[in-house]
């Protein structure tokens, strides 16, 4: 066993390999990159990291080793033979934050890293859990949890699961990642915030899991009459938000179907995806007030103490807003949504000030450290 110890050692360039959904133009991971980023380096002391990215390299990156990955694989397995040899290379594996415990075949792709790490201090932090695609991605996601050696889940759902299925596990309930960019940047207050905007994204489904046109459609219609609503209500200019851009799963359909309806009625601007989560986060400091279905466009907002609307179309967004203690009149499903009513809370909220959510954004920075526990036992 010491030969092997040391034989593995020398393979090592690399005292982290961090991995996750990164590069693939959404806001929401970018954030997550960053944060798992600066713990790595603040909270691990961690030298020498590498990184898993799709997409073209990001000069902007401090880290040593940045290795491709590719939606379109040169042929089948690369990614995993990509992840394979970084981990190989790095004593840890970080799993950088999200939804990604939910496939079989991606759970025992971690597992597999996991092992060629080697090192008893790897983790996932900031992780949720399911919904799980079969009975055989919960079995090997219970694997997952008693293999690796710590598990920060970021909402109490995901904990529930852990321990249900894992009960031995060192999975610990922790906080989403993305708060830890403020210690990367400092939000200016702006001297006075102006507009509203939205994050919107397309969810319309049918129950074989395709796009419903049809509901998607009624819903943008929905959306752009909401806009001209409170445009004509408050004067504020509307600006349409890009958290997502992807060519074609992205936000940019919806936010052009909407524009093409509205062009010429009311100010309108559609900003383009910015893949620093810092600038974005900075942008978002500026309006008067947030309508987001994004579930990191209403964590980003938060940060950014400008009040949010969430729409949401999903339980991590519902879970979300229980975490951080948002006012329920501030929370709206994405099925059936009340234009008079979103359109009455944010004059109120213009008119007389907003209700702050229950959780600071201090004890939030709290939470989120717990991450980077050193609890390994």
């Amino acid at each position: 066993m010491h030969i092997k110890q040391k034989q593995s050692n020398r393979l090592k360039q690399y005292d982290s390999y961090v991995v996750g959904y990164y590069g693939m133009q959404n806001s929401g991971d970018d954030a997550l990159m960053y944060s798992t980023l600066w713990g790595a380096k603040h909270m691990l002391n961690h030298k020498r990291i590498s990184l898993g990215l799709y997409g073209v390299p990001d000069k902007g990156l401090l880290v040593s080793h940045q290795f491709p990955l590719h939606q379109q694989q040169a042929f089948p397995g690369y990614n995993r033979l990509t992840h394979y040899r970084a981990a190989l290379q790095s004593s840890n594996v970080i799993f950088g934050g999200g939804s990604v415990l939910h496939s079989e075949s991606d759970i025992n792709l971690k597992r597999h890293m996991l092992k060629l790490a080697y090192d008893r201090k790897s983790r996932a932090v900031g992780v949720s859990l399911g919904p799980f695609a079969n009975v055989a991605a919960e079995k090997a996601c219970a694997l997952f949890l008693n293999e690796c050696p710590f598990v920060g889940l970021r909402d109490k759902e995901s904990l529930a699961i852990a321990q249900a299925i894992a009960p031995q596990a060192n999975a610990k309930l922790t906080f989403d990642l993305a708060p830890t960019l403020l210690y990367s940047t400092q939000v200016p207050v702006p001297k006075a915030r102006r507009g509203i905007a939205l994050a919107l994204c397309p969810v319309a489904v049918n129950a074989f899991g395709e796009v419903d046109i049809h509901a998607e459609r009624e819903r943008i219609t929905q959306i752009a009459r909401l806009i001209e609503t409170l445009y004509h209500q408050t004067g504020e200019p509307i600006t349409l938000l890009t958290f997502n851009g992807h060519c074609q799963l992205g936000d940019g359909q919806i936010n052009h179907a909407i524009f093409n309806k509205l062009c010429g009625k009311l100010p309108l601007v559609v900003k383009p995806y910015d893949n620093n989560p810092l600038a974005v986060l900075k942008d978002l400091g500026q309006y008067q007030a947030i309508i987001s279905m994004r579930l990191h466009g209403s964590i980003l907002g938060y940060l950014a103490q400008t009040p949010v609307i969430s729409i949401n179309y999903h339980s991590k967004c519902t879970g979300w807003c229980q975490q951080i203690g948002l006012a329920d009149k501030y929370q709206y499903s994405a099925d059936e949504f009340s234009i008079s009513a979103i359109s009455q809370r944010i004059n109120d909220g213009l008119k007389q000030g907003f209700t702050a959510p229950q959780l600071s954004v201090e004890d939030a920075l709290s939470q989120t450290l717990l991450n980077w526990s050193n609890d390994y036992e």
